[in-house]
């Protein structure tokens, strides 16, 4: 009998020792311990979610005026729509005036991110504390090598004007005070090649007028409203298509050309979040992976994609600026 109750003893107490052990290794409601993979979840959802919490509830998106507004936001619109799903914030595109407009918005905190010119984005650099981050390149592949462009000089055939030195006594006519090859790189040239000073640069030409961008210095020249242009050798040849059937489009040409340039980067407000300011490069980057993206980049010829930029790039366009003795004060006034 003895024996019996002592096997019955045995077996109550492998069972409760069992009980223990399912119970230590169930998670009670006090004691329920997170996997390891949902405390990895939790703890970088909380990680993203603190890098965004000072991040800017809109990007706004600054434009260049290198021609007409309605082509402008067509061509953005690919791109525009890329940012928000890269991002995961709002995108609003802000359509500049003129370059100065862009950077005295960007000095006041009202735009995050633009492209600029090269000369101008020395200004913005200093005036707005713009970083330079990425540029376009147009072949798959391309490198710091395929980013440059020129200053051309142009003029219609009746004009007869042939060389810099014919310039004299005739109108003449810049995009923008702050463009790089719409109007400084065309005055550094007549400075250098024909020994002029900044204090006679502009009355060796009978007129000199701004027109704002580079399709509208184009449109000068083919309309006889002015004799000659300086313009952007690429922005002029994005407008052809649009006006090759005007009636002097054939008298159209080029006399005069600079030594290579930068293009304009793109540049970001350098006082945003770091974590921002790295997605944001990292979306220019990947774009060319992105259907939307690709849209855009082909739309406007960058057919590869984005690529980094810094800085030091653009020491050629400080150099040129040094030799016009030309402060951001005196180009932005």
């Amino acid at each position: 009998m003895k024996m019996i109750k002592l096997g019955v003893l045995m077996i109550l107490f492998i069972f409760l020792m069992a009980a223990c052990a399912d119970e230590e290794e169930s998670p009670s409601s006090a004691e329920a311990k997170t996997p390891e993979a949902s405390n990895d979840t939790v703890a970088n959802d909380r990680e993203e979610a603190d890098e965004r919490a000072d991040w800017p509830e809109k990007f706004v998106f600054g434009i260049l005026p290198t021609e007409d507004q309605a082509q402008l936001a067509k061509r953005f619109d690919g791109m525009n729509t890329y940012l928000e799903q890269a991002l995961g914030v709002e995108v609003e595109l802000f359509y500049g005036t003129s370059y100065t407009a862009l950077i005295e918005a960007m000095a006041n905190g009202h735009l995050h991110a633009s492209s600029f010119g090269p000369f101008s984005y020395l200004v913005a650099n200093e005036r707005a504390n713009g970083e330079a981050f990425a540029i376009p390149v147009s072949e798959e592949g391309g490198t710091l090598d395929d980013i440059f462009y020129y200053a051309q000089m142009i003029t219609l055939e009746e004009t007869g004007i042939d060389s810099l030195a014919d310039i004299e006594g005739r109108s003449l006519a810049y995009a923008d005070p702050a463009s790089t090859s719409g109007h400084l790189f065309p005055k550094a040239m007549l400075i250098n090649e024909l020994g002029l000073t900044m204090d006679n640069v502009d009355e060796f030409p009978s007129q000199v007028v701004f027109s704002g961008s580079h399709e509208a210095s184009l449109y000068s020249v083919l309309n006889g409203d002015v004799d000659t242009a300086g313009v952007c050798s690429t922005c002029i040849e994005r407008v052809f298509d649009r006006v090759e059937d005007h009636p002097n489009f054939g008298q159209l040409k080029i006399f005069h050309e600079s030594e290579p340039i930068p293009g304009g980067p793109y540049v970001i407000q350098g006082d945003l979040p770091q974590s921002f300011k790295d997605a944001v490069a990292e979306a220019f980057f990947a774009m060319i992976n992105d259907e939307l993206g690709k849209e855009f980049l082909i739309d406007n010829e960058y057919y590869g994609g984005f690529i980094p930029i810094t800085h030091e790039e653009y020491q050629v366009v400080e150099d040129t600026a040094d030799a016009l003795n030309m402060s951001p004060e005196e180009l932005l006034n």
